[in-house]
């Protein structure tokens, strides 16, 4: 026998189906090393060795009968072992060779082969499609193989293929059982077949390292690195926190869903082109722990109100910003909006609006105020040009007052400013309906600037505008003022007193917003310049509306003789998707 090949038969499986299929073991291939076993066990000279487990009645499988597989594995197994004394390891197929006079079909033998003990299928099928192995034997192989089944194969066939390292064992479970659709006309047919292992000496491939490539919050890459042994490498195997393997044919995997801060466990091994695995590879590995972005948490096609809600969900108020104004949220508006707080590099609320040029053009940059319903609402990152709003209407001219406190990054030549409502010079109220800036500025020429489509997106809102009475009060106050009284219908209008409240962190809340000027730094809204909101100032004179000043605080002004500057605010309509981007002023929110 060539010295590096060795072939071990296993004893004779014998069926015979009249009611029932017995199957046993004849003992006519070599004498016994226990002559008392009711196992049959040879041992040839190899360094590979194979053996069945001695279970004694267990293998006279009486009262067996055409089942189904979940029957089958019920059922009382061939237990056997393979392990290996050799330096560098042991290749093996498994085959059963089937005797020639045979008269039970071998399309209705099905056969499972498991990890011993716990059912877990290694490989399984019906024996005639099995794969033909007859090849695979020389011809005084046949023959010895012929000798250890007591006749002449009729067919030989591989079921499985497999190695072994140096002074290792593995043990399986083979089940053999006739399928539950079978006909009478099998009864009195005879099935007998022999269990034969051919074993060679082997080089195995080998893991020799797998390092972690990239991770996230939610995934970890990893490579491998592997070397070819007798076969070449077909394909890899990774498994994390001892779950499943995963087969795939590349040398890199990620393994995503998992929960960030995470330390996991990640096994590899390989198989080659024969089937062989090499050794298993194990390291550990942690996720990231960041902050999760908007980018991550929706996808192209999701609402874009219901996009920022779970995005709030999902991370809570310490990551994203938001905050969620129930009836719970002290100091909070009570109106069950979600609006973003805090410092503006905080805040990442940027959309890009009116355009789809890439980079978002300065002028197209607006931010998220809130959700308020199911609709997104928007204000206009930096102060509006004459371009934007027109030179008409309650038009002054260039912005006029000093820009020390400017945030922005505009020629201060190109930022306009307006009256509030300048239609009777000096007679003018602040009725919002009556306002210039309104009717000529927003809805004209603003709606005409950024064309149909874009204003196509925006909804038609009913803007409370009856206003407050103090300066003196805390933004809760003038939400409840604000949300009551006279109301407005339109596309565009400008911030409420209380959105800019709301705008700083929740520690500021508390304070009258005629002291603003402490919470500006923490004010992702404050952008530095004097700036008009929607809101009436409704105390004994009607010729006045509420600003933000240059310092934050928020005063009365009058409306038809103070020149200062505006932003649009607008809400989405509620259909708006979600697109792409992380919401940062380099990566704004698109939408579709």
């Amino acid at each position: 026998m060539n010295k590096n090949t060795k072939i071990i038969l296993l004893s004779i499986i014998s069926v015979l189906i009249i009611i029932t299929i017995v199957l046993g073991i004849t003992y006519s291939f070599m004498r016994p090393i226990n002559e008392t076993s009711s196992i049959t066990s040879v041992k040839l000279e190899s360094c590979a060795n194979i053996t069945l487990t001695d279970t004694g009645e267990s293998i006279n499988l009486s009262n067996s009968y055409p089942m189904t597989k979940n029957r089958a594995l019920q059922t009382t197994p061939y237990t056997f072992s393979v392990s290996s004394s050799c330096t560098d390891g042991s290749g093996f197929n498994l085959y059963l060779a089937t005797l020639n006079t045979n008269t039970l079909s071998d399309s209705s033998i099905h056969y499972i082969i498991t990890e011993h003990g716990n059912k877990n299928v290694i490989t399984e099928g019906i024996l005639s499609e099995a794969t033909n192995g007859v090849s695979d034997f020389q011809d005084y192989e046949l023959n010895e193989l012929n000798n250890g089944i007591n006749g002449t194969y009729g067919s030989i066939y591989r079921l499985h293929s497999s190695g072994i390292n140096y002074n290792t064992e593995v043990t399986y479970d083979l089940y053999l059982y006739i399928d539950e659709s079978v006909t009478n006309e099998t009864m009195g047919q005879t099935f007998s077949a022999g269990l034969a292992v051919k074993a060679s000496d082997y080089d195995f491939a080998t893991v020799d390292e797998v390092t972690v490539t990239e991770t996230t919050n939610d995934s970890i890459t990893v490579s491998v690195t592997a070397t070819a042994g007798t076969n070449a490498i077909q394909n890899y195997y990774y498994s994390i926190n001892n779950g499943a393997y995963t087969s795939s044919s590349s040398n890199t995997y990620t393994f995503s869903g998992l929960s960030a801060g995470t330390s996991y466990s990640i096994r590899v091994y390989v198989t080659d082109t024969n089937g062989v695995e090499s050794n298993v590879y194990t390291i550990n590995a942690e996720t990231e722990n960041q902050p999760l972005t908007l980018a991550e948490a929706c996808s192209n096609g999701d609402n874009l109100a219901s996009c920022i809600t779970s995005y709030y969900n999902a991370s809570g108020s310490d990551i994203t910003k938001i905050y969620y104004h129930n009836s719970s949220l002290a100091n909070g508006a009570g109106d069950n909006s979600y609006r973003y707080a805090g410092a503006s590099d905080e805040v990442n609320n940027y959309v890009c609006f009116g355009s789809t040029a890439s980079p978002c053009p300065s002028d197209n940059l607006y931010r998220i105020i809130g959700v308020f319903g199911n609709q997104v609402k928007l204000i206009k990152a930096d102060y509006t040009t004459t371009t934007m709003t027109g030179s008409g209407g309650d038009y002054y001219g260039a912005y006029p007052n000093s820009t020390s406190y400017y945030k922005g990054s505009m020629s201060t030549s190109n930022i306009a400013s307006y009256y509030w409502n300048r239609s009777n010079e000096i007679d003018s109220t602040n009725t919002w309906s009556e306002s210039r800036l309104n009717t000529t500025n927003l809805k004209s020429s603003y709606l005409s600037y950024i064309g149909t489509t874009w204003s196509n997106k925006i909804a038609t809102t009913t803007w409370y505008v009856g206003g407050h009475s103090t300066r003196d009060a805390t933004p809760a106050t003038f939400q409840d003022a604000e949300s009551t009284g006279t109301t407005y219908s339109a596309k565009i209008g400008l911030m409420y007193a209380n959105d800019y409240g709301f705008a700083a962190s929740p520690s500021y809340w508390t304070t009258n917003m005629s002291s603003y000027n402490s919470a500006r730094d923490n004010n992702w809204m404050y952008m530095g310049l004097h700036e008009w909101t929607i809101t009436p100032y409704s105390s004994n004179s009607s010729s006045n509306a509420f600003s933000v000043n240059n310092t934050g605080v928020l005063n009365p002004g009058a409306v038809s003789a103070n020149v200062i500057a505006a932003r649009p605010v607008f809400y989405l309509t509620s259909s708006i998707t979600y697109n792409r981007g992380s919401g940062t002023a380099a990566d704004p929110v698109r939408i579709n």
